[in-house]
């Protein structure tokens, strides 16, 4: 089961990946409304941790959870330099975000985290900040794209660390799954990969402002 909790001013996604047999979970991006994230853990393990990119609306909530779950916590290492910065004045006090502590340890590309029927296979997404990832199922057909692909958007790349070419690279390898994944970004509603070849302005090439 996919369970998705919006939290925060930003109206981020935080999600959940539930096993019903086991009642194991794993979280991802564990933004703001910590205090929310906790109770919806109450009647779950925890086993994982995990972060789509290191912007503070993503893992505001990361602090928390280690001081509650002894449990790994996972990223990728090229975006350690984004945990703990505000990017802009007062940004991690709008989200009401705790101290991020550094990864247990560091997502590579084609690694596969297994817990449950769930297999999430790490893609590397760069674009959007350098160490985007998102988190594939293939069997379950769907995939968690963070900021890089949200329904008829992108996320935007004029943040530190954010690059347009390597955008353009990263949705490349998106729009190679199957059309049939459900793709659960990280604000906005569920799409589907089939949904955003031809309809997404910055797949078709008729790009936006973007917001994000």
């Amino acid at each position: 089961m996919i369970k998705i909790l919006t939290v925060g001013p930003l109206q981020e996604n935080t999600i959940f990946i539930i096993d019903e047999d086991t009642k194991e979970v794993i979280v991802v991006d564990p933004g703001a409304e910590g205090e929310r994230v906790l109770r919806e853990l109450e009647n779950y393990s925890l086993r994982y941790i995990l972060a789509t990119h290191g912007h503070i609306d993503h893992v505001g909530q990361v602090g928390l959870l280690k001081k509650n779950f002894d449990v790994p916590f996972l990223m990728s290492e090229n975006d350690l330099f984004l945990t703990n910065n505000d990017i802009f004045p007062g940004f991690a006090q709008m989200v009401g975000a705790d101290v991020c502590p550094e990864p247990d340890r560091f997502l590579k590309e084609g690694e596969i985290i297994s817990f449950g029927r769930f297999n999430l296979r790490v893609i590397e997404t760069p674009g959007h900040t350098p160490g985007s990832v998102c988190f594939y199922d293939r069997e379950n057909s769907f995939v968690i794209t963070g900021d890089t692909l949200f329904k008829g958007s992108i996320g935007r790349t004029d943040l530190p660390g954010g690059d347009m070419k390597q955008m353009e690279n990263s949705l490349k390898k998106l729009m190679e799954l199957p059309d049939n994944t459900d793709v659960i970004p990280g604000h906005g509603d569920i799409t589907k990969i089939g949904i955003e070849k031809k309809t997404n302005p910055y797949i078709t090439g008729d790009f936006r402002i973007e917001l994000w």
